[in-house]
């Protein structure tokens, strides 16, 4: 499997793919996978999986907020 290269932009994303999500997030593709899975933040277009950033801030956020 082809590895995919990842593109720093000069402009905010919102959404990325599995990879550039984990590099953002600090965490392994099967974390990060069910992290977005609970805030609800998977995008599906046909093969591809994107992870929408704002979702899982609000989540993690979230998280945080009930652990303090």
């Amino acid at each position: 499997m082809n590895k995919r290269t990842i593109r720093e932009t000069s402009t905010q994303a919102t959404t990325g793919r599995i990879d550039e999500a984990c590099s953002r997030y600090g965490l392994g593709r099967r974390s990060m996978r069910e992290t977005a899975e609970k805030a609800g933040a998977i995008v599906k277009l046909g093969r591809v999986l994107l992870i929408h950033y704002g979702k899982v801030d609000k989540y993690l956020e979230s998280l945080a907020s009930t652990q303090a």
